[in-house]
């Protein structure tokens, strides 16, 4: 057997060799995606089945909600947000492109309070009945007002509008991404939340796809 002939097989040797290894290493780079896909739903399923709120009160007396933040790819965004509770249709009615979410957070709150109602005593005449009835015009105390109250058949109608601020703020390290919400209104509460955080775009050479390629053409050439 002469030497070329013998350098062209050790090449094609080489070349099967390599692409089979690449191949075998983009099959297993895409079970960790999957892996990682899997164990992102999970981690956020997780996080809206148990309270994850945790309360914090300085010396003013001002509290800051913290919550742990799951952090998911870029391609597993749409499953991880209807996950989490979000419907994508209501997000389009919204005009919000899901595709273009980075970071997304749902809290539900809850307020106490107590208040005084100066009540008015009137009446109404239809026809030749007398109706008694109490009224009041409105009551606020800055986060809620009330007004249009009328009690009329053993029934209190009113018009009502909360309003109070909400402040996020995002921190993060290499294992955790925090996110501290704070609230004017001193007497609401977060009662339940569950927050997402969208990673970066992998960089180019951390794809798969793209060892396969370079394995199957370095192949190609030291066959040559």
């Amino acid at each position: 057997m002469k030497k070329t002939d013998s350098n062209k097989i050790v090449g094609i040797v080489t070349a099967v060799v390599l692409l089979a290894l690449f191949v075998y290493m983009g099959i297993q780079h895409r079970r960790i995606n999957r892996l990682q896909n899997e164990n992102q739903l999970k981690t956020i399923e997780l996080s809206t089945l148990r309270d994850t709120v945790a309360v914090y009160q300085n010396k003013a007396g001002e509290l800051t909600y913290k919550l742990t933040v799951a952090e998911v790819s870029r391609s597993n965004l749409k499953e991880s947000l209807q996950t989490a509770g979000f419907e994508i249709k209501k997000l389009q009615e919204r005009d919000i492109n899901w595709r273009k979410v980075t970071t997304a957070l749902r809290a539900q709150l809850a307020a106490t309070g107590s208040g005084t109602v100066q009540l008015t005593d009137t009446f109404r005449i239809v026809q030749r009945d007398t109706v008694n009835y109490l009224a009041f015009d409105s009551w606020t105390n800055n986060f809620l007002t009330l007004s249009n109250g009328e009690i009329y058949n053993r029934q209190l109608t009113f018009d009502y509008q909360y309003c109070t601020g909400i402040d996020f703020v995002t921190t993060g390290t290499r294992k955790e991404t925090v996110v501290s919400v704070m609230l004017t209104d001193p007497q609401a509460a977060i009662t339940t939340a569950t927050s997402i955080t969208v990673t970066h775009k992998k960089k180019i050479w951390e794809r798969g796809w793209l060892w396969a390629v370079l394995g199957f053409t370095g192949g190609i050439l030291i066959s040559k």
